[in-house]
């Protein structure tokens, strides 16, 4: 993980914008996609399930009334049939043929006579609830108006009716159904009955199949009907039984359908003619008076039809997605990170001492105002630049003069010092009040266009390492031209203390040399005489800054000592020390001796102090009061 996370930090900025985008499109859409194609599965199969069921109940509904019907009817036929043999019998009797006790006699035979299925039977009941003629001996001739179905019967004395009943040998009662027909002369309710556990004997299945055919599910899911043995009753091309039909796998599905009997199922299943298995599901439910199971299968792969639409969807968006983020990609290389390249270079070649390099303005945005600001800071400073060979090249003339004429010397070295310090606080103030600004509103250009560039990339800021580079420059170059500044510029040392002017000292010999220089303070915490304290600091820092450039110095010591009486000052190094043509030739020391003498200090300048080595420099002031 760490091995990936650093490859990708070492990246340009082109492949990680390609990279991050690709990814946060890529997991986006596959995510979405993903949300949306099993949003869209639960639903179809929410959906299939639900008409697989509501078509299932429905068929079973379809079937029940048919069957009901048919038994009805069934029953009313063989109960109005022998409505009309009794009426036959009666009118024989009414025309004298025979008595109506022998009447009564016949037609008792005829009706015990006949069965309905398996146990099913006629029986008759009078309005007292008395039963003329049943085919147990033991009913006939008895009352029954305890029963409600009887007293139902009496009251409709036609019609249809359902109800449950235990024989006197059974241990629970059985539903069963009857159909009544009244004949008035005898008082007769002539009752067809049969037990509805053997309706299906009764059911005239082609009254309902054409029914559940002419359902269907996608393109080839239908309904069919089979008893829990595996026979086939109803079924678009199969018959007989298929109890040991098998799946793929070897999975006998028929017999878990006979044994489950409701519910759901997913299974294999190869049609006549086809090659190769398919899944299907398929609900069903049991009808326990017919022992029918009424099912509804359909095909999966009908069923998930519009999901193979949906991924081909999601995989063209995928690649539509690709070509625009290559697209974009290349269009942030062209208008962001080529700019900001050419800007790196120049910068590059102005820091190698090409001060005349510039950078094309080709545009407003921020890489645009980031080049103005380039150019500017390039112009000041190939200004300052110039401004500084000047006052160099000015101050050799005027060293070449003062070694000519010794009779100006005097002149010559205050004329100096006050040229010095005006130039040195000129720059100062420039480089402070201008340079340091465009340094700063560059610096602030560039890091408004690391955040933009962040907000682009999946990788934050800190990963844009072009522009990483140049702000870290800039800043390193404000930091070393505030430390240049602070160098020139003269110090108010009624402000700011002498002290700490020359411990500051210190410090940017440390970070501009890279040299070890320490201050060490001992007696009153500061000079009260301004001017004192200006001469007294510049002879410091002229000193420190010889060692600093010219001795090779490793360490370089800053000693300031006061008291009431007197003053010492020593600077002191490890350094290769100096010459006696140096010790006379070097403008510096003139400049140093000539403000030691303006505040009548005694100015000694040793060399070969470090007895070790027989190298180093002392520079030594006393001042008495």
């Amino acid at each position: 993980m760490t091995n990936m996370v650093t490859f990708f930090r070492n990246l340009q900025i082109r492949s990680k914008l390609m990279v991050g985008y690709t990814l946060i499109f890529i997991i986006s859409t596959l995510a979405g996609g993903a949300a949306v194609y099993y949003q869209v599965k639960s639903t179809i199969e929410a959906n299939i399930e639900s008409e697989l069921k509501n078509t299932t109940e429905t068929i079973l509904n379809m079937v029940k009334t048919a069957a009901g019907t048919s038994i009805k009817n069934h029953l009313r036929a063989v109960a109005e049939k022998n409505k009309q043999i009794i009426e036959t019998i009666y009118r024989e009797y009414q025309q004298g043929k025979i008595t109506e006790e022998d009447a009564k006699i016949l037609a008792e035979k005829i009706l015990l006579g006949q069965t309905i299925g398996k146990t099913g039977y006629l029986y008759c009941v009078r309005s007292d609830g008395i039963a003329p003629v049943h085919p147990r001996p033991g009913v006939a001739g008895n009352s029954f108006l305890d029963q409600w179905f009887v007293r139902e019967q009496i009251r409709l004395k036609e019609g249809y009716l359902e109800y449950d009943w235990k024989n006197p040998e059974e241990n629970f009662e059985k539903p069963k159904a009857l159909y009544m027909s009244y004949f008035k002369p005898w008082d007769w309710i002539i009752s067809a009955s049969s037990y509805r556990d053997e309706f299906n004997a009764l059911v005239n299945v082609s009254d309902f199949q054409d029914s559940i055919l002419a359902l269907s599910f996608g393109k080839t899911g239908y309904a069919y009907v089979l008893d829990s043995h595996g026979n086939l009753i109803v079924h678009p091309s199969l018959s007989g039984n298929y109890m040991d039909a098998q799946g793929k796998d070897g999975h006998f599905f028929l017999q878990d359908i006979c044994r489950i009997k409701n519910g759901k199922l997913i299974y294999s299943w190869k049609n006549p003619g086809e090659t190769r298995f398919r899944d299907k599901i398929v609900l069903f439910n049991y009808i326990p008076e017919y022992d029918w199971i009424v099912a509804c299968s359909s095909y999966l792969d009908e069923m998930y039809a519009p999901l193979n639409t949906i991924r081909n969807i999601i995989l063209l968006t995928a690649c539509l997605i690709l070509a625009l983020v290559f697209i974009t990609s290349l269009w942030i290389n062209s208008s962001v990170l080529l700019p900001l390249r050419h800007l790196m270079n120049r910068f590059a070649l102005g820091a190698s001492g090409d001060l005349e390099v510039r950078m094309p303005v080709t545009s407003k945005d921020e890489i645009g105002q980031l080049a103005v600001f380039f150019n500017k800071f390039m112009e000041t400073f190939e200004i300052y630049h110039a401004n500084l060979n000047a006052e160099i090249e000015k101050q050799k003339q005027v060293e070449i003069a003062l070694r000519r004429s010794f009779k100006e010397s005097k002149r010559l070295e205050r004329e100096i010092l006050n040229i010095s310090e005006r130039e040195r606080q000129k720059i100062a103030m420039d480089i402070h009040d201008d340079l340091c600004p465009q340094l700063m509103g560059i610096e602030v250009m560039t890091k408004i266009l690391m955040e933009k560039l962040a907000e682009k990339s999946i990788d934050n800021i800190d990963e844009t390492a072009e522009a990483e580079k140049i702000r870290q420059l800039i800043l390193d170059t404000i930091a070393k031209t505030r430390q240049l500044s602070r160098g020139l510029s003269p110090i108010n040392l009624s402000d700011h203390g002498f002290d700490l002017s020359l411990e500051e000292l210190a410090t940017y010999v440390r970070e501009v040399f890279g040299i070890v220089c320490t201050f060490n303070h001992h007696g009153e915490p500061s000079i009260r005489d301004t001017g004192v304290a200006t001469h007294i600091y510049y002879i410091a820092h002229e000193a420190v800054h010889n060692a600093a450039r010219h001795s090779c110095a490793k360490n370089i010591s800053i000693d300031l000592t006061i008291s009431e009486q007197k003053i010492r000052l020593k600077v002191s190094d490890d350094g290769k020390g100096m010459d006696r043509g140096q010790h006379s030739r070097g403008m510096g020391l003139k400049i140093m001796t000539y403000r030691a003498d303006r505040i009548g200090a005694i100015l000694n300048i040793e060399s070969g102090t470090k007895s070790n080595t027989g190298k180093g420099t002392l520079v030594r002031l006393d001042l008495e009061f």
